[in-house]
């Protein structure tokens, strides 16, 4: 299977990020690339899904053994060389691009002349490409604010479901806090001590404290209570509960401390807010 999509210029400038081309190699024996330095001017990116094949490191020259579950994202005007094994063909979705966001692995792939990564949520940037390929049979100009915001989202979904190709213990230790953290978040109310949560994860508390710091950018307390905050905001916008009830559902042991807790994190207390955002304002 050979899919290949190339795009006009857009007739919007001022998109964030935006495809050149796209498209995935599957059952291809001659996918092989060399291109030297300065013949591509947009970033280069490849997931593989499936089947073998090699990358050249720009920092030391080496060749990298790809397979699938990893990829690598070569920056613009890099030399690249690239190539599946004829033996074990990758199956492989790639997105050639230009943006002017400075995302971590962007910014590495810049300093270093390639980036090479290890990446999960495979099912995610599948359906994500899938639609890219969709908007492209045939393209449409109406299709351009969609095609930007899918490659905006599948460069953010890398930042964060991706380490260094050597990384993938790294990886499957941020896969199990975020999995953690929506557990978490979907029982917020629920009394929760940092042994309890580190349980979820299969880590010590210590070791799951300094993790979660590391991947959620909080402490695992902080992180409760702004989920119980979410909670009570879309409480208190949609429904007419007392504020005391609403403390009790959303895991706040006391209405004074909800109400002062609220205040420090909103800047107007739980009534006030009610005001401003619930549906009895006619606000939407």
């Amino acid at each position: 299977m050979l899919e290949h999509f190339v795009l006009p210029k857009p007739a919007f400038s001022e998109y964030v990020c935006y495809p050149d081309s796209f498209g995935r190699f599957n059952d291809f024996p001659q996918h092989a690339e060399r291109r030297e330095q300065g013949q591509m001017m947009e970033y280069n990116l490849h997931f593989i899904f499936g089947g073998s094949g090699y990358a050249v490191n720009n920092t030391g020259g080496e060749r990298l053994l790809l397979k699938a579950g990893d990829g690598f994202l070569f920056p613009r005007g890099a030399f690249q060389q690239y190539g599946t094994n004829p033996d074990d063909t990758w199956d492989v979705r790639w997105i050639h691009f230009d943006t002017p966001i400075q995302l971590p692995n962007l910014r590495e792939a810049e300093d270093f002349g390639s980036w090479f990564f290890t990446f999960s949520n495979g099912e995610r940037f599948k359906q994500l490409t899938e639609e890219m390929y969709g908007l492209c049979r045939p393209f449409e100009t109406r299709n351009e604010p969609r095609l930007s915001a899918l490659l905006y989202e599948i460069l953010v979904e890398l930042a964060q479901h991706s380490v260094r190709l050597e990384g993938s213990a790294a990886l499957e230790k941020q896969n199990a806090i975020r999995a953690a953290a929506d557990q978490i978040r979907h029982r917020c109310e629920e009394a929760w001590t940092l042994e309890r949560m580190a349980a979820l994860s299969g880590y010590s508390a210590y070791h799951f404290l300094r993790l979660f710091q590391q991947v959620m950018g909080k402490t695992p307390n902080h992180y409760v209570t702004e989920c119980r905050l979410v909670a009570a905001k879309l409480l208190l916008a949609t429904t007419a509960l007392p504020i005391t009830d609403i403390a009790a559902r959303t895991g706040f042991s006391q209405p004074s401390y909800f109400i002062r807790v609220f205040r420090a994190a909103e800047g107007v207390s739980p009534k006030q807010y009610r005001t401003i955002r619930g549906q009895s304002a006619g606000r939407t």
